[in-house]
């Protein structure tokens, strides 16, 4: 839905340009058939203006532009039909006051799909692979954010760990810096960061880098101060307001992302993994009823 997203963003775009997009927003099924110069006509602007609405979207064309809107369009189109607004209406700020328990419920599911696609669409194969192989070699796996991205990364240790990957993340940003500081080559840091500006992450990325850490980072942001610190971006789904939900977005994405490499690694070392598994069952007990077990 990161199509979807962006034209809600009315800040980014002219006057003229929002007055394009409201029109493609309100008439989506007139979109499929319709040219660029019957758009121009129907919004009484020019070809011209509708092509940089494009570009400024991203996209080559409005050709690409049209593939791309229909496509998301068709995966709210479930919804459409409920009592839920339509969601293409919705994203600029999808939970409001009019929301009952039902329509929460279903919102949230959309957007927490949706935002598990758009993450998952962007995924390169073989730097999944490459960032999982780093993972898997690594002397031990260090985790760094703070605030929410601080208990994403948490959750992600505990399965590591019980993997027998060595795995950390520490709370304070004093801790997290004497991390970086005490870090060996063959350690990962993997950083988490909606924007990339984060400025105790990028102080800690300095002293990684020099270090010569491999470093990756999660975020919704390229180009960022973070991004040329480190080895590896991989795109995490966001909107910028907390009332978008940009925080839920960005943190599902986040754990869609490393829920995989979490699977990966588990695929690379099964036989292995079983065997810890089965031993750390034994001393702790297999179910609540084991008097053996500890916690």
């Amino acid at each position: 839905m990161r199509l979807l997203k962006t034209l809600s963003e009315r800040e980014k775009f002219s006057a003229v340009e929002q007055n394009i997009i409201k029109y493609i927003l309100d008439n989506p099924k007139e979109i499929v058939n319709m040219s660029i110069r019957e758009l121009a006509n129907k919004t009484f602007t020019s070809s011209t203006a509708i092509f940089r609405l494009c570009q400024k979207c991203g996209l080559k064309g409005y050709t690409e532009f049209k593939i791309k809107f229909i496509s998301e369009v068709n995966r709210t189109s479930d919804f459409e039909n409920d009592e839920l607004e339509k969601p293409i209406r919705d994203l600029h700020r999808p939970i409001n006051g009019k929301d009952d328990v039902k329509s929460v419920v279903r919102k949230m599911a959309f957007l927490q799909i949706e935002a598990i696609e758009e993450t998952k669409n962007e995924i390169n194969y073989k730097q999944l692979e490459r960032v999982a192989d780093m993972m898997n070699a690594a002397g031990q796996i260090v985790f760094f954010g703070f605030d929410l991205n601080y208990y994403i990364s948490q959750s992600t240790v505990y399965h590591l760990v019980r993997t027998g990957k060595p795995a950390v993340v520490y709370e304070t940003v004093n801790n997290q810096v004497a991390k970086a500081f005490m870090f060996k080559k063959e350690d990962v840091a993997i950083l988490i960061s909606r924007t990339g500006e984060n400025k105790n992450l990028i102080r800690i990325s300095q002293v990684l880098k020099r270090k010569g850490a491999k470093i990756i980072l999660l975020s919704a942001s390229r180009d960022t101060s973070l991004d040329k610190l480190c080895d590896e971006f991989i795109y995490i789904a966001n909107v910028i307001d907390y009332l978008s939900m940009g925080g839920v977005i960005f943190s599902v994405g986040c754990r869609y992302i490393l829920d995989v490499l979490f699977g990966i690694l588990l695929s690379k070392n099964y036989k292995s993994v079983e065997k810890f598994v089965g031993e750390f069952e034994t001393l702790n007990g297999k179910s609540v009823h084991d008097p053996n077990r500890l916690w």
